[in-house]
């Protein structure tokens, strides 16, 4: 056995096999698989090529990230009383991501790529008798993880090819348009509309700052209804009473979970998220935004959402 193949199996021993257990645990039953199972599980029968390729973003990806868990770690442990703890990990982890580096160069050596894919796990790259589990070592940025992966291969790939869509229906738009707010002013205060979205505010407000807000809840409200709508298109199922937004580690972007398969958008939503509620109450209007029918009407007040 290869001194680097024995060093592999030492970190993956200490950080991966506490994954297996979590991950089996985390799975209470059967549910709808997300689209990144669903891609997966297409891509361990399909062509070795697509395999690896697959194989070689989920790799790079999955380094990065405990690559990042490293120096997360480094920057705990300066202000930590378990520092030796805490740079103990960090070397652990740092030592795993470069064993997922070399991992990542036999794929390009053209070792034979396999994907294993089960109901109750992540799924896991086999490459020249090595296994890796696809899991990143936070469970709740698993779905991050997920759509970052999915991102990448997705841009070079035909993947609406692999999975189940939908029937024909109108276009989606591949990315949401530039929003220009409609304004109405009464005696009541100034209230700023587009597609069935409106906001309402208080007379005597600072304009400027109420224009600001405004542009920036119709904005964020449509960008997030067009990648909803679009990952209907690829048949993702979307709980819309179970929506929730989460903030990622060191990133500005906010991960949306989509349903309980772990399907989920990664979006920079801060206004969205800074506003408890928000996403709840925008639900019934992102779910009709591009239906053929069109938008539902939403009125919301600013005061009602403490921004004012």
């Amino acid at each position: 056995m290869r001194l680097d193949s024995v060093r592999f199996l030492c970190a993956a021993l200490c950080l991966c096999a506490f994954c297996s257990v979590a991950w089996a645990e985390a799975v209470p039953g059967p549910v709808e698989a997300s689209r990144y199972q669903r891609t997966v599980s297409a891509l361990t029968m399909g062509d070795e090529e697509t395999r690896g390729q697959f194989a070689s973003v989920a790799l790079f990806e999955l380094a990065e990230v405990y690559m990042a868990e490293a120096d997360l770690a480094r920057g705990e442990a300066r202000e930590s009383e378990e520092a030796g703890r805490l740079l103990s990990w960090s070397r652990a982890v740092e030592q795993y991501a470069s064993q997922l580096l070399l991992v990542l160069e036999d794929i390009e050596l053209g070792f034979p790529v396999e994907l294993r894919s089960h109901e109750r796990e992540v799924p896991a790259v086999e490459v020249a008798g090595r296994i890796v589990m696809l899991a990143h070592p936070r469970k709740d940025q698993q779905p991050a993880y997920e759509r970052a992966v999915l991102s990448r291969f997705c841009s070079g790939h035909a993947c609406k090819q692999l999975t189940q869509t939908l029937s024909d229906e109108a276009p989606i738009p591949m990315s949401a348009a530039s929003v220009a707010p409609h304004w109405d002013f009464s005696a009541t205060g100034p209230v700023c509309s587009s597609n069935g979205l409106s906001l309402a505010f208080h007379a005597g407000g600072q304009l400027a700052a109420q224009r600001s807000l405004c542009a920036q809840l119709l904005q964020e409200a449509e960008v997030l209804a067009t990648e909803l709508a679009w990952q209907q298109r690829h048949s993702v199922n979307v709980d819309w009473d179970g929506l929730k937004i989460l903030p990622t580690p060191q990133r500005p972007q906010h991960l949306v979970l989509l349903n309980e398969a772990g399907d989920s958008l990664l979006l920079t939503l801060p206004l969205i998220y800074g506003t408890p509620g928000l996403l709840q109450k925008l639900s019934p209007w992102l779910r009709q935004r591009h239906q053929a029918a069109g938008a539902a009407s939403l009125a919301l007040v600013a005061a009602e959402l403490g921004w004012e």
